[in-house]
């Protein structure tokens, strides 16, 4: 039953960091450094419910209802989480040779994300049950790899904008801290507000698909001026 509960966990993050990892398909990241991303943030787990509640054991937040959800949500959760995830990319992949084009950002960042989610998921899933994980599923799952494609989108813009650059990775974090502080807000809250998740997630779906298809088009047009780059030299070369 573990083992059925574990992949039930597994699966949906799993899918989705491959589906992203298989729309870059101009200039594929090397699978070792998705492995490695995706792990660096399933271990992000850790820190961040211990900062998460330390947060809320220091500050002695003692207000009730939505009070309490708003300030769960917008100031403990999301940007602890976010932040994290952030740190991890500008760490670990950020200056790496391999990141090399602006969709490197969204492929990057959704699945340090989806490591993230992925590990909150297995916990979630052995304390709550088969119902939880289908649940997270369609929902927190997703939610993650948005809130990761939104900024990342913003940074691998700010990769290659050297001129904005801080300014579009402040907007990045700040972007998914608000959604991922508005998705925990309208879940917590149990009440009718909760449904409005849904329209939140297909919204950023909408984002997200425009944003790719922008990545990808700009890839396209890199390799395709490479390509020609390289002709012209071996061109070059032939009358030398």
């Amino acid at each position: 039953m573990i083992a059925i509960l574990i992949l039930i966990a597994l699966a949906p993050g799993l899918f989705l960091a491959w589906y992203f990892y298989h729309r870059d398909s101009y200039e594929p990241e090397p699978k070792i450094k998705i492995i490695k991303i995706f792990f660096i943030g399933a271990l992000m787990v850790l820190p961040a419910a211990l900062i998460e509640l330390l947060i809320v054991n220091v500050t002695k937040i003692t207000t009730q209802g939505l009070v309490h959800i708003l300030i769960l949500s917008f100031v403990v959760i999301a940007p602890v989480e976010e932040l994290l995830k952030y740190l991890a990319v500008r760490r670990w992949i950020y200056n790496s040779l391999e990141f090399d084009e602006a969709m490197d950002g969204i492929v990057y960042t959704v699945s340090v994300s989806l490591g993230f989610a992925t590990a909150e998921n297995v916990i979630y899933v052995l304390a709550s049950g088969i119902g939880t994980g289908i649940t997270r599923a369609f929902l927190a799952i997703p939610g993650h790899a948005l809130f990761g494609a939104l900024m990342g989108s913003y940074i691998g813009r700010a990769k290659f904008t050297p001129i904005k650059e801080e300014k579009l990775l402040f907007t990045g974090v700040i972007l998914a801290i608000v959604c991922h502080g508005l998705y925990d807000f309208l879940a917590l809250t149990r009440s009718a507000f909760s449904s409005m998740v849904i329209l939140l997630l297909g919204i950023l779906v909408l984002w997200t698909r425009i944003q790719l298809k922008k990545a990808q088009k700009e890839s396209r047009l890199r390799t395709t001026q490479e390509e020609k780059e390289q002709v012209s030299k071996g061109a070059v070369r032939e009358t030398d």
